[in-house]
């Protein structure tokens, strides 16, 4: 049959009119989408949240902040190890379908991440935190990369593993017990099958004590370590090429923004090991379990991995992880490219035979390749004045502008891509290298959320691609200096970091 023409040529300011209709399928009460089950819905609480930066509607800061208050808060959240679970089966985030996934995960830090820039919610950063640790200690394998996903039973029973009585825990607690119970919605007769998952959904926007964080975190470390004896539901411990790319740029932004060396060498360490084991033939492959490589890779695979060497770059400013973008941009255009309609096919033109190459921008519970690649086009471009990721981008843009505009449900990173497209924002600092207001610069724009941003942080004399706007920019009488450029266009040099603030509120809203 004849394949359905996707393409079109969709407004630029597409992303605006989306966000406002979403708003019709916000429960603003509990967060997230109306009514059961309740999926994190990552994808769509980024175009929400890309509209609130772009107008400052407080509508639509409300939808993204109250989702993820309750995810914060809700059974999904593991409040004793740390992780989100899959999805809540009640409209209130209480009861998780208990298995744990990496990309859920990743995503969610990323949006956390996002938004804690803005907000400075402790909540969020505390939440970030334990879910990279969690990371860090079950999902990463003996070679440094991460695991794929914890199962939710253990012993036959879904969520065993994770429930408590009243007894248990003033068993493990004694005095401590009555209070921590209040905490957590203990009760005698539990609040799922006479157990109860542990939440904080009854206290949502209380704020405890320095003195009561300190002590509810020594509780919940004794029933962390009471937990595992019990025993554990099992690991899958297959490495994917998708997933580890998504995990890998959410846990390098995060080491930038909230400064922790550690966490940039936890996504270094699973980056080396996916990008040297995961490849064989010069070509990247989808999963690694135990010395053996499964199936050529997808194309969202390459799309992540690349997403995820940029992300590398920006907080490492090492320019090897742009030419290993530029790699893995080149496998998905020998193999992967649709000449007829554009996009790029989910399967290599070479991988085990299909019947039916398939080619979509939408959504599944992870992101689209032909939805994550528009926005890490225009930032290649940007990077290397290489016009073929330009033209690419438009090409993606056009190829599925018509799908978008019927449907835009399902296209959360598509949009997010084309508000990059559109919006790049990109930031240029130049100081020498210990300089204190060379940091401060760098800070300021770490301190705001800018969804289009792209960080440089360069020496004096650093070498810019042919063309590039701040190809020729140096510092302001020898003082470390940013420039906010928005498409060929540069700011004026600004040197004090609130100038450079009111540069980039500026830079974010979209025109009148």
């Amino acid at each position: 049959g004849r394949i359905e023409d996707t393409s079109g040529q969709p407004p630029l300011d597409m992303l605006l009119g989306i966000a406002n209709q979403l708003m019709d399928v916000m429960d603003m009460e509990r967060g997230g989408l109306k009514g059961a089950p309740k999926f994190p819905q990552s994808g769509l609480l980024d175009v929400l949240w890309r509209g609130h930066i772009a107008t400052g509607n407080e509508q639509l800061r409300a939808a993204v902040t109250t989702a993820l208050t309750h995810m914060c808060e809700g059974g999904i959240y593991d409040h004793l190890g740390g992780g989100f679970a899959r999805y809540s089966v009640d409209a209130d985030w209480l009861v998780p379908h208990f298995e744990k996934m990496l990309y859920d995960n990743a995503l969610l830090v990323d949006r956390l991440t996002e938004v804690w820039q803005e907000t400075k919610d402790p909540l969020y950063a505390a939440r970030i935190d334990e879910t990279i640790t969690w990371i860090a200690r079950e999902m990463t394998t003996a070679e440094g990369a991460f695991a794929a996903s914890i199962d939710a039973d253990s012993e036959g029973e879904e969520g065993k593993f994770y429930v408590w009585t009243a007894t248990e825990i003033d068993a493990e607690l004694g005095d401590a017990g009555p209070w921590f119970r209040e905490q957590y919605d203990v009760t005698e007769g539990g609040n799922w099958e006479g157990n109860t998952i542990l939440n904080r959904l009854h206290l949502i926007g209380q704020t405890l004590t320095a003195e009561e964080k300190i002590s509810l975190k020594t509780q919940r470390q004794k029933l962390f370590d009471k937990r595992r004896s019990r025993i554990a539901p099992g690991l899958d411990d297959k490495v994917l090429l998708d997933w580890n790319g998504l995990a890998i740029a959410a846990i390098a932004n995060a080491s930038m923004v909230f400064k922790r060396d550690d966490w940039l060498t936890l996504s270094q360490t699973a980056y080396r090991f996916v990008t040297e084991s995961m490849k064989r033939d010069g070509r990247m492959h989808h999963a690694y379990r135990a010395d053996r490589l499964q199936h050529r890779a997808m194309s969202d695979g390459l799309a992540n991995i690349c997403a995820a060497a940029l992300a590398l770059f920006e907080a490492t400013m090492d320019w090897t992880y742009v030419d290993d973008a530029q790699s893995f941009i080149t496998e998905l255009d020998a193999h992967y490219w649709d000449e007829t309609n554009g996009g790029y096919f989910y399967t290599a033109d070479d991988a085990e035979a299909l019947l039916v190459r398939t080619r979509t921008a939408a959504d599944d519970a992870t992101p689209a390749a032909n939805g994550t690649l528009p926005g890490l086009m225009v930032r290649l471009y940007t990077l290397t004045g290489d016009e073929h990721y330009r033209d690419r981008a438009d090409q993606l843009i056009l190829a599925f502008g018509g799908t978008v505009t019927k449907n835009a449900f399902p296209h959360g990173s598509w949009l997010a891509s084309l508000d990059t497209a559109v919006n790049l924002t990109q930031i240029v600092i130049i100081g020498e290298t210990d300089d204190p207001a060379r940091e401060a610069l760098k800070d300021t724009v770490l301190s705001l959320s800018l969804p289009t941003r792209l960080l440089l942080d360069l020496d004096p004399g650093a070498d810019l691609p042919d063309g590039h706007p701040a190809m020729d920019k140096t510092m302001l009488d020898g003082r470390a200096t940013a420039y906010v450029c928005t498409g060929p266009v540069c700011s004026a040099p600004v040197t004090h970091p609130g100038d450079l603030r009111v540069a980039l509120e500026a830079s974010r809203l979209a025109p009148e």
